[in-house]
């Protein structure tokens, strides 16, 4: 497998890993916190994820 496959097949990976996790902090914040589902709950759930992973991803210590 070429190098270019392999790249983006792992970006294809991170990105529906931190779908699932926004899926599953929305669902949290749907059922267990009693939110409203909203876009931007939505949204907001993306980017938590996406800034969890980057933070496990590049971790400075």
């Amino acid at each position: 497998m070429s190098p270019l496959l392999a790249e983006i097949g792992l970006r294809l990976a991170k990105t529906i890993l931190v779908g699932l996790l926004a899926a599953g902090l929305y669902l949290v914040a749907t059922s267990v916190l009693g939110e409203p589902g909203s876009i931007s709950l939505a949204l907001l759930c993306w980017i938590s994820a996406a800034l969890f992973w980057l933070l496990i991803e590049t971790s400075p210590l």
